[in-house]
C-alpha cells in the first residue's frame, strides 16, 4: 500500500516521501527478537495491515539506517525510542511522537493499521506543547517562473490524542531552501539563507527563485514548531520550459522487501502470503489524493499518484483543459481553473461545481479516475 511517510527529528528531516509498505514483523536494534506489527497487535484489527512504524523501518532502511524502542508485551508494541540517529531525552521531554493525518494517535504505532494515502508523521520533541508546521502553496499551483513572486501558506496545528486538531495561520516562521545531506539523504532547511523569508500575520510569505528548476522549500521555527512537510516547487525557465521529472525522493519509493523480482512487486513473506507470489504492479497506475484550494481566486490544485511516466490530462464540465508529463512514480499537480462558462458561475452565484476527468496514458494504455469540486469565491470545498 502507498503511504506518505515522514520523520522529522531534532534538528533534520531523516526521512519524507511517498512509499510503499506493508505490516510485517520489525526488531529495534536492542531487541533480541522481531516483533508483529501489522495492526492485529493486542487485538487491534482482525487482518493485517499496514502500521506507521512498518511504514517508518521501511523507510529507514532505504537509508540504510534502524530503529530503537523498548517492546511493551501489555499493549503488544513498541514505545518507540530513536529513529536513525535520534534518540529520546527523557531529561528534556523531548520523546518521539505519532501522527496520522494531522492527528496524534491514541494507541501506537504497530496497533495503528494505516488507510491508502495516509500521511505518517513520526516526530521528535513532540509532547512539549510543540505545534506541527504544515506548508502549502497558497496559491492554485506549485510552479512559478524565474524571478517572479511565488505565494506560499504557514499554518500550524496541534490537538490531543484522537482529536480533531485546531489549526490556524503560523506567523513569524521562516520559510527556507532545503539541502540534502551527501551520504545520509537527510534534509536540513537552510534557515540562514539569503532566501529565507518570514510569514505574515496571516501565515503567507512570497519567496522568489533566481534558477530554474526543482526548487524545495519547508518552514521552521526551533523551539516553538515541529518543522513542515516539504513543498517541491517547479521553477519555470523564463519563456516556458521544463523542471523535468521530480526528484527522485519525491517519488514512490519501494523497498527491497516488497520487490520479488525485477519490475514485480510482492507482499513479504511474514505478512502470511506465499513467498512465491508475484504481483505485477498494474500499468499504468492511477490515484487521485489532496485537493487544495485557494480560497481567494476560486481555484484548485489537484494531485495526482501515477506508477511511473506519462502523460495527464485534466478536463470537466466549465474548467479549462490541463495537460502535464510525468516524469516517472509519484505525485503531480493538477491545475483546476474554471473556463468562461464556471466563471460566470463564479460571478454570479459564488459558486461553481464540477466533475473532474484525469486521464493517465501510459505505455500505450489509459486510465481514468474522476473526482468532484465545488469552488466558491471566498471559500471552497471538494468531495
Amino acid at each position: 500500500m502507498e503511504l506518505t511517510v515522514r520523520i522529522e527529528g531534532a534538528t533534520k528531516t531523516l526521512f519524507e516521501g511517498p512509499i510503499l509498505s506493508d505490516g510485517h514483523d520489525v526488531q529495534a536494534s536492542s531487541d533480541s527478537v522481531a516483533r508483529p506489527c501489522d495492526g492485529t497487535n493486542g487485538g487491534a484489527h482482525p487482518a493485517p495491515g499496514p502500521t506507521p512504524t512498518a511504514a517508518a523501518v521501511d523507510a529507514m532502511g532505504l537509508l540504510g539506517e534502524d530503529f530503537d524502542g523498548r517492546w511493551y508485551p501489555g499493549f503488544d508494541d513498541y514505545l518507540v525510542e530513536r529513529w536513525g540517529p535520534d534518540a529520546q531525552e527523557p531529561e528534556a521531554s523531548a520523546y518521539w511522537g505519532l501522527l496520522v493525518n494531522g492527528i496524534l494517535t491514541p494507541v501506537g504505532g504497530c496497533q495503528w493499521q494505516d488507510a491508502p494515502g495516509d500521511e505518517v508523521l513520526w516526530a521528535y520533541d513532540a509532547f512539549t506543547g510543540r505545534s506541527f508546521l504544515r506548508l502549502t502553496a497558497a496559491t492554485a499551483t506549485a510552479a512559478v517562473e524565474v524571478g517572479q513572486p511565488f505565494e506560499v501558506f504557514a499554518q500550524s496545528y496541534s490537538g490531543g490524542e484522537g482529536e480533531e486538531p485546531q489549526v490556524e495561520p503560523a506567523a513569524g516562521v521562516t520559510v527556507a531552501p532545503v539541502a540534502t545531506e551527501p551520504g545520509s539523504g537527510f534534509q536540513i532547511v537552510q534557515t540562514g539563507s539569503p532566501a529565507a523569508v518570514t510569514t505574515a500575520a496571516d501565515g503567507t510569505a512570497s519567496v522568489s527563485f533566481d534558477s530554474p528548476g526543482w526548487q524545495r522549500l519547508k518552514a521552521q521555527e526551533d523551539g516553538s514548531y515541529v518543522r513542515s512537510n516539504r513543498l517541491d516547487v517547479c521553477v519555470d525557465p523564463i519563456g516556458g520550459g521544463s523542471c523535468g521529472p521530480l526528484p527522485e525522493d519525491a517519488r514512490l519509493r519501494v523497498p527491497d522487501r516488497y520487490l520479488t523480482s525485477p519490475g514485480q512487486v510482492g507482499p513479504p513473506s511474514d505478512a502470511g502470503s506465499d513467498p512465491s507470489a508475484t504481483v505485477t504492479p498494474p500499468q499504468p497506475g492511477l490515484r487521485l489524493g489532496h485537493l487544495a484550494i485557494d480560497r481567494r481566486t476560486g481555484t484548485a490544485k489537484l494531485t495526482a499518484i501515477v506508477s511511473g511516466p506519462g502523460t495527464l490530462r485534466l478536463g470537466g464540465p466549465g474548467v479549462r483543459p490541463f495537460v502535464t508529463v510525468a516524469g516517472g512514480a509519484g505525485a503531480v499537480s493538477l491545475r483546476v481553473r474554471p473556463a468562461r462558462r464556471g466563471i460566470r458561475s463564479l460571478r454570479r452565484t459564488g459558486r461553481f461545481g464540477a466533475s473532474l476527468r484525469v486521464a493517465f496514458d501510459a505505455g500505450g494504455e489509459t486510465v481514468v479516475a474522476w473526482s468532484r469540486v465545488v469552488l466558491r469565491l471566498g471559500g471552497a470545498r471538494a468531495r
